[in-house]
């Protein structure tokens, strides 16, 4: 239950947040997604190169 209340509030933080300081949620997002791509592109290719387990594809 404590779980829940408090995802509820972060939830409810983040809203106020992306709400009075939009501009500044921007420039993060326009910052971090470059290096989120570059994470993902590093999985994706990593898990190129693990054979699947069993036989299966």
């Amino acid at each position: 239950m404590l779980h829940i209340i408090f995802g509820l509030f972060l939830i409810a933080v983040g809203i106020w947040g992306l709400y009075d300081e939009y501009y500044y949620v921007a420039d993060i997002i326009k910052g971090g997604l470059p290096i989120f791509l570059m994470l993902l592109g590093l999985v994706a290719t990593l898990a190129g190169f693990i054979p699947p387990k069993n036989g299966r594809i």
